[in-house]
């Protein structure tokens, strides 16, 4: 690689790295609303609430009456051989023969009024109720996942694109290197081994450039994604994004309780499962519903003495059907509807056990992040000052330059660490916010 390669490349790389002056900036609430607007998962979830709204209805759970109309009509063809009754004795009558077409025409409009079916639809009417609020329930999860999902991709975008100035600056610095060996060695003043090693260390830090603008670009295109963008579309991020103030346990604690969403999802569930039990038992009851209808019949049959008939008129009455055995079907849908409520409730508390281990964790994690980046910034000086007087004595030709690139790696290692955990501290409190059910309110301050 010679000095024009490298001066080519570098020109590439500032204008990557410094590329916000040609495209788009991206803030973080503009990714949000993006992703709240065209999110895939928020769209599906949305018609499963419609579906479930429409559904409470008394109709649905079979409250209201049922108003129907039967209509019917049969031709046929048939053959009759009719012996009368002997009137006088010793007499007899000789069997009637007749034939021809009959067809019959009828018709009934009636209305059914429920009045008790062990309060099955009651039971219905109130799970349709639950399950409506349990679709509500998977939407605010859906748009919970979809904004953590977001914010956490777009702070990996983030922490890239500082990771990429990182590399830059790196890059920088080995270049002078570089050229200043080969300055040197235009007047004799250096070694081939010398101007090798300082190849050898750019081209390394052009290859972690490149591998670390391919992350850059691939998670590019995975906030497109969560966004519903188009995947070539290019932007930059905001750099700098503030942290929030310490987080409370206590607060979190209360809240955790309060609105996590996997916990009211559990809750709702277990509801389902007791409306589910008090449905299956419910069918050991009678029902009972009253009617009225009105009915038209003609009958037309030449191979009969009646060959022709009306009857109309209307009717009223009740209907009661009671299943008293039906190989105990009955008994079965009970028994696994009440496993079914006993599933639900050891869910339930293996929910809350679980959320509690979760917020236990991230918690920890994020006061050890916060910890661990005070330290890494207190020492960040030390790093700088120990390059910068290294880089001064190997110009006085005091140190090596192997010292030199030692001092050049720690000082990029610690910017990079000080980078990492600056990110990583709000991915564990992103994560506290989730948790607490507060992210759907989140927003970052300015």
């Amino acid at each position: 690689m010679n000095l024009i390669q490298i001066t080519k490349s570098l020109v590439l790389v500032f204008a990557i790295v410094n590329s916000s002056h040609s495209q788009d900036l991206l803030s973080l609430e503009e990714a949000i609303d993006l992703t709240l607007t065209n999110s895939f998962d928020i769209k599906l979830e949305k018609y499963n609430v419609e579906i479930a709204e429409n559904n409470v209805s008394r109709a649905v759970s079979g409250q209201l009456p049922n108003l129907g109309y039967q209509l019917s009509y049969q031709y046929g063809y048939s053959n009759a051989e009719i012996e009368t009754l002997n009137v006088a004795p010793g007499e007899s009558n000789p069997p009637l023969e007749l034939d021809g077409s009959a067809q019959t025409f009828s018709m009934t409009p009636e209305i059914s009024i429920p009045i008790f079916s062990g309060f099955r639809n009651k039971y219905q009417f109130k799970q349709l109720v639950v399950k409506s609020d349990l679709s509500i329930q998977l939407l605010n999860k859906a748009i919970e996942r979809a904004i953590s999902n977001t914010v956490s991709t777009y702070l990996e975008l983030a922490r890239i694109q500082g990771q990429l100035k990182i590399n830059l600056e790196i890059i920088e610095i080995s270049n002078d290197r570089f050229k200043r060996v080969i300055e040197d060695a235009q007047y004799g003043s250096t070694n081939s081994l010398r101007k090798l090693q300082a190849e050898v260390d750019l081209k390394k830090d052009s290859s972690d450039f490149r591998n670390t603008l391919l992350m850059y670009e691939n998670t590019r295109r995975n906030l497109n994604f969560l966004m519903a963008q188009p995947s070539e579309r290019e932007y930059v991020v905001e750099q700098e994004i503030a942290l929030a103030e310490k987080l409370s346990y206590n607060d979190l604690k209360t809240e955790l309780f309060q609105k996590n969403s996997d916990l009211q999802i559990s809750i709702l569930s277990r509801e389902n499962s007791t409306y589910q039990a008090k449905i299956a038992k419910s069918s050991l009851s009678p029902t009972l519903s009253g009617y009225a209808n009105y009915s038209f019949l003609d009958t037309q049959n030449d191979a009969a003495f009646l060959q022709s008939q009306k009857v109309s008129g209307p009717n009223v009455g009740l209907r009661m059907s009671w299943t008293i055995y039906n190989g105990g079907a009955n008994k079965i849908n009970i028994k696994n509807a009440k496993i079914g409520l006993q599933q639900q409730q050891v869910t339930l508390q293996k929910v809350q056990t679980e959320i509690e281990k979760e917020l236990q964790n991230a918690y920890s994690q994020y006061e050890n992040n916060q910890q661990q980046l005070r330290i890494e910034k207190a020492n960040l000086n030390t790093f700088q000052l120990n390059f910068e007087k290294t880089s001064q004595d190997f110009k006085l030709g005091i140190v090596a330059a192997s010292d030199v690139r030692i001092a050049q790696l720690n000082l990029s290692s610690a910017k990079n660490r000080i980078n990492n955990l600056t990110y990583s501290v709000k991915q564990s409190e992103i994560k506290l916010l989730e948790l607490t059910g507060r992210l759907q309110l989140y927003s970052i301050d300015k």
